[in-house]
């Protein structure tokens, strides 16, 4: 395929590929979840559905909240710096030769928590969290901008929770229901219509950017979660967050870029899409997590978590326009279902010290034709190492969080025409402060 020929067909692709950002960059779950909603879970490399002895409970096992007593306070964010290197395919006649990475910049998703005990058998707790999200940025110029140069998705979700537990405190039950308020922005170039390429410089010619907002919207959902303590040294959790899905409406503006010719400018000028509304729906899957604690050393809890994500469902994104809906589009994504498997360590080093150290292996639920600039999704291996403070009514908690991806290439097969290899990696650092009455 010719490089004019490959630009022609992402001409005509302009428009699904602009509303494509509602799966677009690296998060630090899988697909597009956020799983660091407090530093003591993931210190312990997120591995905390047994464990729950913090208000972050209501995200990693809300029943959790029922073994805590005393009015506690939370609140804090995880700083989140990322870099990712993107290749061309040396045989790709497209790519060859090209090369791209991110713009660097911090993606802080914040998370609080209230929990108020109630009699002698029962909590209540609200817990504001960043379940999924993203922000990517790519510099210019470069190859991928006419599938994606800047995106952002923000998602804040607000629980109410309530958990009750046994008169001996070795079985707990909890559940709460979940607000969600999300939003979508995306910015990435078109080029020149037909080719691609500026006949009068024999250069491809970017001939307009293109910027969608979506409105900020909302849907409900729901979490339970059971945790059993066996015994004084052994802990099952488990919680299940149930999908749920939002419905985007927006602008997309269209604007166009001067080529200096006034030929051309006149051409791009009366193809342009008018400016209008558009609509889309965007899946959040199910999360499931089983965690089994032991206290087999003295001072020392061993978890190891499973998280199961429904990405599965996750299997076309239709796209409506309000003034031209003979352009109304339908993409596959045919995204799979994903394991997460986590390791955390919990040492009482001193009455006010606590370290800690987690080790994370994550699948990523992309097939090869959809590895794009949009997201350049891989399966990850991640390293946590933290410490607690906690003298008196005040918790202090911090966390490191290096996270490697595996190199994902396209195979020559990306269905964006933007095939390569790309390179990713993530430092995370959680901080939390605390104070329980």
């Amino acid at each position: 395929m010719t490089t004019e020929e490959v630009l022609l067909r992402l001409h005509i692709k302009v428009l699904v590929l602009t509303l494509s950002l509602t799966i677009a960059g690296s998060a630090f779950g899988s697909g597009y979840s956020l799983f660091e909603q407090g530093a003591k879970a993931t210190a312990m490399g997120g591995a905390f559905a047994a464990t729950a002895d913090d208000p972050s409970a209501i995200f990693y096992n809300v029943a959790g909240i029922a073994q805590q007593r005393r009015l506690t306070i939370l609140a804090g964010a995880t700083f989140i710096t990322f870099a990712n290197q993107f290749t061309g395919d040396p045989n790709d006649e497209f790519t060859s030769g090209q090369s791209g990475q991110y713009h660097r910049h911090a993606f802080v998703p914040p998370n609080a928590y209230v929990t108020v005990p109630i009699g002698t058998n029962l909590t209540f707790g609200v817990g504001l969290m960043t379940p999924f999200g993203l922000r990517t940025d790519w510099d210019d110029p470069w190859i991928g901008r006419f599938v994606s140069r800047d995106a952002n998705v923000k998602l804040v979700s607000i629980e109410p929770a309530l958990a009750w537990q046994s008169a001996d405190g070795r079985f707990a039950l909890g559940g709460g229901a979940e607000y969600r308020r999300a939003r979508i922005v995306l910015q990435r170039n078109n080029p020149l219509p037909g080719s691609g390429v500026n006949p009068f410089t024999g250069r491809i010619a970017d001939a307009a950017n293109i910027y969608l907002s979506s409105d900020w919207k909302t849907a409900w959902g729901w979490n339970l979660g059971v945790l059993w303590k066996a015994s004084d040294r052994f802990r099952v959790g488990a919680s299940y967050r149930a999908s749920t899905d939002i419905d985007f409406t927006g602008d997309a503006t269209f604007t166009q870029i001067p080529t200096g010719n006034a030929q051309i400018d006149a051409l791009v000028k009366s193809q342009l899409p008018p400016n209008q509304g558009i609509a889309t729906t965007l899946p959040f899957p199910a999360t499931a997590i089983v965690g089994f604690a032991l206290t087999t050393i003295p001072n020392t809890d061993l978890e190891f978590d499973v998280t199961h994500q429904s990405w599965g469902e996750f299997k076309n994104l239709d796209v409506a326009f309000s003034t031209t809906p003979q352009v109304n589009l339908h993409s596959a994504q045919d995204w799979e279902d994903t394991n997460s498997y986590r390791i955390g360590v919990n040492h009482r080093a001193t009455p006010e010290w606590d370290v800690r150290f987690g080790l994370v292996y994550d699948e990523n639920p992309e097939p090869v034709k959809a590895v794009s600039p949009l997201l350049p999704d891989s399966d990850r291996e991640g390293v946590t190492l933290g410490a607690g403070y906690h003298a008196g009514p005040w918790i202090v908690d911090g966390t490191v969080f290096v996270l490697h991806f595996k190199t994902r290439s396209t195979n020559g097969q990306s269905q964006d025409f933007v095939n390569g290899t790309y390179k990713t990696n993530a430092t995370l650092f959680s901080l939390n402060l605390g104070y329980r009455f």
